[in-house]
């Protein structure tokens, strides 16, 4: 099958859009901590893109680092998505973590689809009260306990 490929140069973070380096240690890839967040920041508010080998290298600015290691960064996602001491809801279905070409590398598009009302809210670990995000702008923000309950 042939990978899609994303053109970066009208890239811009924003609610719907974060980019990750995702390099690692080892420079083949590894998924963020940070990740998580914004899963459950765009899960709880519209959705949008996470690119994982991607860097904002300067404001508005991308540079396409790749991700050598694709097998393993996106068993991890699985493997986490699926841990409900890291995330308490996996809303990704096989075909919202796909592999695109960006600048010829390959890099990790993961689409993260609202979350119905029923699966809301997403969050990290097993208390939602101060691990619930919401997105705004380009960031991820912790949802004050109202906004939790409601």
């Amino acid at each position: 099958m042939k990978k899609e490929i994303i053109d970066i140069s009208s890239f811009s973070e924003s609610v719907d859009l974060e980019c990750k380096a995702a390099q690692g240690r080892d420079k083949k890839g590894e998924v963020p901590s940070s990740v998580w967040e914004t899963y459950s920041a765009m899960a709880n508010t519209n959705g949008g893109e996470i690119y994982l080998g991607i860097e904002e290298t300067f404001p508005g600015v991308f540079t396409s680092l790749g991700i050598k290691d694709i097998d393993r960064v996106r068993k991890s996602l699985w493997d986490n998505l699926h841990d409900r001491s890291k995330v308490n809801k996996n809303i990704l279905t096989e075909k919202d973590i796909s592999v695109v070409e960006v600048d010829k590398k390959d890099v990790i598009r993961v689409t993260v689809p609202r979350a119905s009302r029923h699966d809301r809210p997403v969050h990290l670990g097993t208390n939602p009260f101060g691990n619930t995000y919401l997105r705004r702008h380009e960031g991820d923000y912790k949802a004050d306990d109202e906004s939790v309950r409601r």
